[in-house]
């Protein structure tokens, strides 16, 4: 894993693809203070959990919350000496599915789940 080229890349391009569907919109108000162990760890390998490369929303329920069932980060470099952990009660592995990257120098993708979000989105419209 390279922590500083995936910082540099967190800063400079993942910006510019994070989705602005509601549910993405939603994911990127609420995750770092709902999960702030979790967005410290992701912090360590250079990623930004307020970018998510892919989320997995499931719908909000009755009572004002979204479990999203799995969220992707992007980590430049190889994967080695990675190890899944759990943080939170959520856990953190490679992803074994995902969407295109189209970045030519290696990299992998990490995949969190499950989180459980306050739906507070409309509430902002």
């Amino acid at each position: 894993m390279d922590a500083r080229k995936t910082k540099h890349y967190y800063e400079v391009t993942a910006g510019d693809y994070v989705c602005t569907c509601d549910y993405c919109r939603n994911y990127v108000k609420e995750i770092s203070h709902s999960y702030p162990a979790l967005a410290e760890y992701l912090e360590t390998m250079g990623a930004d959990i307020e970018k998510p490369f892919e989320t997995m929303p499931l719908e909000p329920d009755e009572t004002g919350h979204i479990t999203y069932i799995g969220s992707q980060y992007v980590v430049l470099g190889s994967p080695s000496g990675f190890e899944e952990t759990d943080i939170s009660g959520v856990h953190i592995g490679i992803a074994d599915s995902h969407p295109m990257t189209d970045l030519q120098e290696e990299h992998f993708v990490l995949e969190v789940s499950e989180v459980d979000l306050k739906w507070t989105i409309r509430q902002d419209t």
